[in-house]
């Protein structure tokens, strides 16, 4: 059944150092999209922090709605030793 509602279209756009990612999704609302795109950058940091020798890393992330930007979010993460190492 088609209700005839459609919803907005956002492109969300991940940028670090080492790679650059875009894809365009339908979300109920910008706060939706905003979720979806902090998650998805804090599961690349972790992976890259698990799975190399970096201790911190950031992933900044645009959301756009058609040309107009309309989100700009930085996701980090840090690891600090808090002992010495033997």
């Amino acid at each position: 059944m088609n209700t005839g509602v459609v919803m907005p279209r956002f492109r969300i756009r991940m940028i670090n150092s080492e790679f650059e990612s875009c894809e365009e999704t339908e979300f109920p609302s910008l706060q939706d999209a905003s979720k979806r795109a902090i998650a998805s950058g804090a599961r690349v940091i972790t992976e890259s922090i698990i799975g190399g020798e970096e201790r911190s890393a950031a992933v900044q992330l645009q959301i756009h709605q058609g040309e107009r930007l309309v989100a700009h979010h930085v996701v980090s993460l840090s690891v600090a030793d808090l002992l010495p190492r033997e």
